[in-house]
């Protein structure tokens, strides 16, 4: 019987690329991956909740963890506002404030202390 028959013998028997098939492999290998937001289950909710409720009646420092396409990052201040209506807080730090919608929010955790 022919090898090509056998196993992967059809695909291991012909070796051609045509060049649309390298550019794709190229512009793929160059591609920028973006990310998908994490869910977040209920229960962290409550803790993220929580926490943004210490940091805003207590000026708490917290560290908060906003999901971006390319990567989480992270920002360190205290909660100044929280609009319910617009779902957002108000973040300040050291060099001005940022308002960051809640479904950006990863994670926000306490830091040891307050301002």
């Amino acid at each position: 019987m022919s090898k090509k028959l056998e196993a992967n013998g059809l695909w291991e028997s012909s070796r051609m690329m045509l060049p649309q098939h390298k550019e794709r492999i190229i512009q793929h290998r160059t591609q920028v991956h973006y990310l998908t937001k994490p869910l977040i289950h209920e229960d962290e909710w409550e803790i993220i909740t929580q926490n943004i409720d210490m940091s805003l009646n207590y000026t708490l420092q917290a560290t908060f963890e906003i999901f971006t396409e390319s990567g989480n990052r992270d920002i360190h201040g205290i909660v100044t506002s929280v609009s319910t209506f617009g779902k957002k807080i108000k973040i300040e730090m050291e060099n001005g404030f940022e308002w960051v919608d809640f479904d950006q929010l990863v994670a926000v955790k306490l830091e040891e202390g307050g301002a």
